[in-house]
């Protein structure tokens, strides 16, 4: 049977906190292979400093090559492929991820890249394996025919090191947010059943890596059918499974009828201790226009609810869309405000910039304003080098009147919103006494609320990058 590598490429910058998960995607295609016969190795370029020691040295007896590839990794992704094309010039080189999904001509145009894989990755690549090709057209896999984790796949030092034990329950999502690349690929939600969750949680439960270690669960979306987690929180207490464990959430589940207070209570007894929810705009007239389907007001109830129960809420924000007014973003600050007023223990991710995914509703919308995006993979990888995130706002039409503002604003949120030794407690390394200075800026600047001209964070920029 033939052998494949699978490669996680390092990012374009280096980080000193990817210690808290893994690539459970990876996993999950390794695990699928290996159970159909197949020889698979992971190597991590993210977690492993050897990584180009590693594949050189499993490239003798390797028939296949696949590497998972986000924007940020197109740089290094590139410069993998070209070793190991260097070194066995035949051997057929697999894109697959976010990157070659969202742009699968300018991935397989490269002279590096032999196939690009668009979607889930699993039942594409099993079929070039045994048959080298693959069907033009891919249906979603049924979620059930997807082995549980393999946890012996991963290099054993990397399971030893993680700080969250990833995991998942179910995939997609049946949300049709304009944003949101899974309303691009129609990834309609499919759940394991509750006893297959449970039989993962117990495996989790033994390893000897992952003991009094939290779980995550990177669902899009857990809640989708209310029974089935029901079920599961239900299960984990009777079975005493209980661990500490997060997840993903909308805030207009957080109702009477859905996850009500007896639910919530439930959450909490099974170890459940923060609900990630994505509250994308404080403002109803954005909520709309990206087809959220919630409102301000269930933002807040949210956070009151899930903080009644003792659990903490974790908010992820963005600004700068297309169209997006001062205003509207104001209304995104004035619900962080209350949010954080709430209890210092509320999480708030971002605000992010907005950036346009090709095929999304606001993707024409960005084209017609003038923006242009890479056309090769060449091209991609020079906008990224050395850039904190892809994309940056700079390079948007619509984002040139408030740019000062999406630029600036994640970081007032992070040091300004919080108290100041939380702000102090960020996994950002500096001198002490700078960052203090810093973090009294931007308190000073969240408190009066003013966002013009944001030198200290453009220093900050130039000196930090991580």
């Amino acid at each position: 049977m033939s052998k494949i590598l699978l490669i996680n490429p390092p990012f374009n910058i280096f980080k000193s906190n990817y210690n808290t998960s893994i690539s459970v995607g990876l996993l999950s295609i390794a695990s699928y292979l290996k159970e159909k016969g197949v020889s698979v190795k992971i190597i991590d370029g993210i977690r492993q400093k050897n990584y180009k020691e590693l594949i050189l040295k499993e490239l003798s007896d390797t028939d296949f090559v696949g590497l998972s590839v986000m924007t940020m990794q197109v740089s290094s992704a590139l410069e993998i492929s070209g070793v190991i094309k260097k070194r066995k010039p035949n051997i057929p080189i697999i894109w697959g991820g976010v990157h070659p999904t969202l742009f699968p001509k300018e991935t397989v145009n490269h002279e590096l890249v032999d196939i690009a894989i668009v979607g889930e990755g699993e039942e594409t690549l099993w079929e070039m394996i045994r048959k080298n090709k693959s069907k033009n057209k891919k249906s979603l896999l049924k979620i059930e025919s997807i082995p549980l984790p393999d946890w012996s796949l991963m290099p054993e030092n990397i399971l030893k090191n993680i700080t969250l034990v990833p995991a998942y329950t179910s995939r997609g999502c049946p949300s049709q947010c304009s944003f949101c690349i899974n309303s691009i690929t129609c990834n309609s939600w499919r759940g394991y059943s509750p006893e297959k969750v449970l039989e993962g949680l117990k495996v989790i439960k033994k390893y000897p890596h992952f003991k009094n270690k939290p779980i995550r669960f990177w669902d899009e979306n857990f809640f989708t059918n209310i029974k089935r987690a029901k079920k599961i929180v239900e299960e984990i207490i009777k079975q005493d499974l209980i661990t500490p464990w997060e997840t993903t959430i909308r805030v207009d589940y957080i109702n009477d009828k859905m996850v009500n207070d007896e639910f919530l209570s439930l959450l909490k007894q099974s170890g459940c201790y923060l609900l990630s929810y994505g509250g994308e705009s404080g403002s109803e007239r954005i909520l709309k226009k990206i087809n959220k389907g919630t409102n301000p007001e269930q933002i807040i109830y949210s956070a009151k609810q899930t903080l009644k129960h003792k659990i903490i809420p974790q908010y992820s924000f963005m600004v700068g869309l297309p169209g997006e007014t001062r205003s509207d973003m104001g209304e995104t600050i004035k619900v962080i405000n209350k949010l954080t007023k709430l209890s210092p223990k509320i999480q708030i991710l971002g605000p992010q910039a907005f950036r346009p995914y090709p095929g999304s509703a606001l993707y024409k919308e960005c084209l017609e304003s003038g923006w242009k995006s890479p056309q090769s993979l060449d091209e991609w990888a020079n906008l990224v080098d050395n850039e904190l995130n892809h994309l940056s706002p700079k390079k948007f039409p619509w984002a040139r009147k408030n740019l000062d503002l999406i630029e600036s604003l994640e970081a007032y949120v992070r040091f300004g919103a919080h108290s100041i030794k939380s702000a102090m407690g960020s996994t950002i390394k500096s001198n002490k006494l700078l960052k203090f200075i810093f973090v009294l800026l931007c308190q000073l600047r969240w408190r009066l609320k003013f966002f013009k001209w944001p030198l200290e964070i453009k220093l900050a920029r130039r000196a930090i990058i991580k």
